[in-house]
């Protein structure tokens, strides 16, 4: 009897141990069981504000991430679309102070050369995949697309920092925009803003200047860290259509940020 019941303690406290174990109940209190679990088992956790949908629970509380997040469940002329990944650490990260783990992933961050070439599942190609970003490089500043520069390293981790880049991608054409970073002893908080209308078409605009909003946030835990993402698009409706082309934003987006979430893994583990 004292076997069985042991057997039974180990059962029902083995995933919760690994949750505490990986920091993820901490971390992100808000969550269920099943979605640490399929956290733990690579997914990708999605969510939108459409309809009134919650996206607060997939943010660190009391990180700029989650301050973001509660900011854009407040927009009421717009909506916003969040994903949370938990990726663990590769073996060459092994040994690592805490603030070595943050240089070396504030670099990933900004090595933004790396994505071109990336692809995203595309629902007009017929969810297959197709190529995202055709050119990728930072500027000397908002305006000079004429000196383009190469992805910066960092020898000392900065609390702030600030960048220009251009994208050039198949679905918006080439777009400028500002990084700003701000950081801390855990979270690595980009903010990435258009500094030029991102259009359709290269004629109509899908989204004015500065009213596009992308966030990426890593979160250091003992073994991982999380990857958060939040895109805000303000005045807009969900879906646009440009002549006989319906463009659905939400969904458009959340395949942009998987193509980024797949990205930074792979460049994590190189």
């Amino acid at each position: 009897m004292r076997r069985y019941v042991l057997l039974l303690l180990i059962v029902f406290l083995a995933p919760m141990l690994l949750f505490a174990e990986a920091g993820l109940e901490k971390a992100l209190p808000l969550l269920g069981e099943s979605e640490y679990r399929r956290l733990l088992d690579g997914e990708i956790l999605e969510s939108n504000t459409i309809d009134g949908k919650k996206i607060l629970p997939f943010f660190v509380p009391e990180t700029t991430a989650y301050t973001k997040a509660v900011q854009a469940e407040e927009v009421v002329d717009g909506f916003s679309v969040a994903a949370v990944s938990y990726i663990p650490f590769p073996s060459s990260y092994d040994g690592l102070t805490t603030l070595e783990r943050q240089l070396r992933l504030f670099n990933t961050m900004r090595s933004i050369s790396t994505q071109e070439g990336i692809e995203y599942i595309s629902y007009r190609a017929g969810n297959k995949p197709k190529l995202l970003i055709e050119r990728s490089s930072y500027m000397e500043d908002g305006k000079n697309l004429n000196k383009l520069l190469p992805d910066p390293v960092a020898t000392v981790f900065p609390l702030a920092a600030q960048s220009y880049v251009y994208q050039r991608d198949t679905s918006f054409g080439g777009n400028r925009y500002l990084h700003t970073y701000t950081n801390s002893d855990r979270e690595i908080f980009v903010s990435i803003e258009n500094i030029s209308p991102i259009k359709v078409l290269g004629l109509f605009t899908a989204v004015p200047k500065g009213q596009l909003n992308i966030n990426m946030a890593t979160y250091q835990l003992e073994d991982g860290l999380l990857l958060m993402a939040l895109t805000t698009i303000e005045g807009r409706k969900p879906e646009v259509k440009v002549l006989t082309i319906s463009v659905d934003l939400p969904s458009a987006f959340m395949r942009r940020i998987r193509a980024l979430q797949g990205w930074f893994v792979e460049q994590l583990n190189r």
